[in-house]
């Protein structure tokens, strides 16, 4: 296989695995085998091979002894120290983009929550997450500040994973998290940045209380 095909091959594994992760259809703990997941992917073991390092690389999975893997688990502290700098990071975010934020962006960002709207509707959660995330790193990168933005994008995969097993155990965080989202909206377009301020704050520490709830339930799936 040439070199090109063989990137492909990876990101196709990468892609594959990461997908099933974040959307908890490989839960915490689950065992990944190489060759199992060559089978399902219809790929060599080589790529799965190098996407499973890539993955561990990014912490979303652990070696477990030769090319044997397992979903790592989250545990709470980990999942309060995201929320932290979570919240640290998303405020410089608004506080930074809200100067530079014009007319296009604002319609930009709403059509991302329209978007995100209509998923919840139609109960489809992962592309309601994902357009959501998408507004969040809009507001990053309309910053222009490239440190922020990367910052942001190390974790995101943790966040992604919080708010499937959010949703997965409490169905009406979506909703308040979709009018929390609306709230920041309206404040950036108002240009009030204190106002922006106090809804990254509220919305994080609404999905931060969700987590502690979850962690309290008898099927918790993060490492304690």
């Amino acid at each position: 296989m040439d070199i090109t095909g063989s990137v492909t091959a990876q990101e196709r594994a990468y892609t594959y695995l990461r997908d099933r992760i974040l959307n908890l259809e490989f839960k915490p703990n689950a065992a990944l085998r190489t060759q199992a997941i060559a089978a399902a992917t219809e790929l060599s073991r080589t790529p799965v091979r190098e996407a499973l390092v890539r993955l561990e690389q990014a912490g979303l999975v652990v070696r477990e002894g030769g090319w044997g893997y397992r979903v790592r688990p989250i545990s709470f502290k980990e999942a309060m120290d995201v929320y932290k700098v979570r919240e640290a990071l998303e405020v410089e975010a608004v506080t930074e983009a809200l100067p530079l934020l014009e007319a296009t962006s604002f319609a930009h960002l709403r059509a991302c929550l329209k978007t995100a709207e209509e998923k919840l509707r139609q109960r489809r959660a992962k592309e309601f997450r994902e357009n959501t995330r998408r507004f969040h790193r809009s507001i990053a990168l309309a910053t222009g500040n490239s440190f922020l933005i990367s910052m942001l994008l190390t974790i995101e995969d943790r966040i992604h994973l919080l708010g499937a097993m959010m949703a997965k155990h409490h169905g009406d965080h979506p909703q308040q998290s979709l009018a929390e989202n609306y709230a920041l909206l309206k404040a950036l377009e108002s240009r009030d940045g204190a106002a922006a301020v106090a809804a990254v704050r509220k919305h994080v520490s609404s999905a931060r209380e969700v987590i502690t709830r979850y962690v309290l339930t008898e099927d918790a799936q993060l490492a304690r």
